[in-house]
């Protein structure tokens, strides 16, 4: 039996994000602010192709459409924004040690994908890890 890889992740800081009801986004993926949407706090949206990212979601957000309960309304979700974090990873390609983050359309850490920031600076992919067929990689965000 393989151990958990949430032991190799370790969060320095962490913001809270609004998760709007009809979106669903994959845990250890790749998230960015949702200036069309301003929220507080924060509405986080997919990152997709490339740019500006704001952090790693840390839960499996579903959707909950049609928004008819009150627990529906504070969709309330952590974004990790700095350490060394896991960030769901496509498998066919797996970007290598000491790259740039590049991102795909999923959210996903990919070799295929186009480049992210995060506050003017570049993550680096630190380890790749594959445990139970699941693919992550571990990238440094300061």
């Amino acid at each position: 039996m393989a151990t958990p890889v949430y032991g190799k992740q370790f969060i320095r800081f962490a913001e809270t994000a609004f998760v709007p009801c009809d979106v669903a986004i994959p845990q250890f993926t790749l998230v960015t602010i949702d200036a069309t949407a301003p929220t507080d706090p924060p509405t986080a949206a997919l990152m997709i192709a490339a740019g500006e990212a704001w952090g790693v979601i840390q839960q499996e957000v579903n959707t909950c459409e049609p928004c008819n309960f009150a627990t529906d309304r504070l969709r309330l979700n952590t974004i990790a924004t700095s350490g060394l974090l896991l960030v769901s990873a496509d498998s066919a390609n797996l970007q290598t040690q000491n790259d740039a983050l590049l991102v795909d359309a999923q959210g996903r850490s990919s070799s295929a994908g186009g480049a992210v920031t995060v506050d003017a600076t570049t993550p680096i992919v630190r380890q790749q890890v594959v445990i139970g067929g699941v693919a992550m990689v571990l990238v440094s965000f300061n």
